[in-house]
């Protein structure tokens, strides 16, 4: 079985940067945790940048695999909730540091391509123009990271009351609770 370099160098960056935060992680720091060199380290990403870039797609695309199983919207925002809730710390590390606005962004996007997938998946009868789909996924995204970044690090939090809360907000044809 081939070696996941890609895999053992994100899961490494994300280790390091919950310990000590992304600002202190550097490409050196990260090749000597990882026993690598820096060829090696270059031949799968270009900077750290492109290393939580590829992380946060991997996180998404495994998302969406239990969000085309979910049978309801509020059930695929629990699973959201629940995830953002477990990473809080990490998510927390990465919104402190230099590239706040990155990573805004990244979340942001990754948001955005989890409630597409789920509109995409369940929600085929809605009736309205794919400009209007894109500003409502851009308005949802930003307004789901905002309650995350401000809810997650909550100690029990109930996360299938709030995902039940931000369903009640989305337009009754566009889930199935």
């Amino acid at each position: 079985m081939p070696i996941d370099m890609k895999g053992i160098i994100a899961d490494t960056l994300l280790a390091m940067t919950k310990q000590k935060g992304i600002d202190k992680v550097t490409v050196k720091a990260l090749i000597e945790e990882c026993h690598i060199s820096r060829q090696t380290f270059y031949y799968h990403f270009q900077d750290i940048m492109e290393v939580i870039e590829w992380s946060m797609e991997r996180a998404v695309q495994e998302t969406i695999k239990y969000t085309q199983k979910a049978d309801t919207l509020k059930e695929a925002l629990t699973y959201l909730i629940d995830s953002a809730v477990e990473n809080h710390e990490l998510i927390h590390k990465l919104m402190d540091s230099q590239k706040r606005a990155q990573m805004e962004k990244l979340l942001i996007r990754a948001i955005k391509i989890y409630l597409q997938a789920f509109i995409e998946a369940k929600a085929r009868t809605l009736s309205i123009s794919y400009g209007d789909v894109e500003i409502a996924l851009d308005f949802y995204a930003f307004g789901i990271s905002g309650l995350l970044l401000t809810y997650c690090q909550q100690k029990n939090l109930d996360t299938k009351g709030l995902a039940e809360q931000i369903c009640r907000l989305l337009p009754s044809n566009s889930h199935h609770d």
